[in-house]
């Protein structure tokens, strides 16, 4: 077995925590491959050689959700799943918390002794004048907002390849979340929570002009499309990637065929993580 570890980079490798995981993944005889968190690109960008040979079995981050949202996009092209690690500070994504289990999780792992969770990505598109000038993907959410916070921004959203028209937003920003992006950006912009495994988006303006525009929850076989109606726009991709915007410009969304397999121990931990890391029941 492989294992592609995928770290923050403030780790130091001497540091006793990750020191365990190596030192577990060498008893149990996993071989294994350090990516720090600056190089995940150029990592992305050598696996989509023809000639890569893929020999991982699973990926291991190491950090906090940033990690895993920054490591999704990997998993998802080798179709390997993720474990991740919590030596961050939230870790809602992640399986493991108290890393002193780490000994006994790689075990676990060497006897298959688990489940997996799938989870939604989105394909984040931007054309201008009929061309492709922008592509990323996301777990969590893309936001489109203003550059100036003090200006109103103006959009017109569509759904499905007919564009019907959903309606026109007058807001700081718009946000279209996964239900595992539910709980990060769209929850503190008011949006609700969604369990994983519901197959929708969420869309959330951000600080809206009129008290009647709240949140849209849409069947993910939809694609959506957001139209800047204004200046000084850009859009984020899970704070990973962003691209500065134009009037006339059309983010489109839409949801990625192949999900990416989180590995998980426990049943039930999405409502535990809301009580304890969000406290949100």
């Amino acid at each position: 077995m492989k294992a592609i570890i995928v770290t923050k980079d403030n780790i130091d490798k001497k540091k006793a925590k990750i020191n365990i995981l190596l030192k577990s993944l060498e008893k149990n005889k996993i071989t294994y491959e350090i990516v720090g968190y600056s190089e995940v690109e150029e990592f992305y960008s050598k696996i989509h050689n023809k000639n890569y040979k893929n020999d991982i079995d699973i990926l291991i981050s190491f950090g906090g959700d940033g990690t895993i949202l920054k490591s999704a996009r990997i998993a998802r092209k080798l179709k390997i799943p993720i474990l991740g690690m919590n030596a961050g500070t939230i870790g809602f994504l992640t399986a493991v918390n108290d890393l002193k289990n780490i000994d006994k999780v790689i075990t676990k792992i060497v006897k298959k002794e688990y489940s997996f969770i799938e989870r939604s990505m989105l394909d984040v598109k931007v054309h201008r004048n009929g061309k492709k000038v922008f592509n990323s993907y996301a777990v969590n959410e893309t936001t489109i907002t203003t550059k100036n916070i003090s200006k109103i921004s103006k959009y017109k959203l569509y759904l499905g390849k007919e564009k019907n028209t959903l309606t026109e937003l007058a807001a700081d920003g718009v946000i279209v979340a996964t239900p595992t992006g539910s709980t990060a950006h769209s929850f503190s912009a008011g949006g609700p929570i969604v369990l994983y495994d519901v197959n929708c988006f969420i869309i959330t303006p951000i600080c809206p002009f009129t008290l009647n525009q709240r949140s849209y929850v849409v069947n993910s076989k939809n694609k959506v499309t957001i139209s800047i109606l204004n200046e000084s726009q850009f859009v984020d991709v899970d704070g990973r990637s962003n691209f500065d915007l134009k009037v006339g410009d059309d983010v489109e969304i839409v949801e990625l065929k192949n999900k990416v397999q989180y590995i998980a121990f426990e049943r039930n931990t999405f409502f535990e993580n809301i009580r304890n890391k969000i406290k949100a029941l």
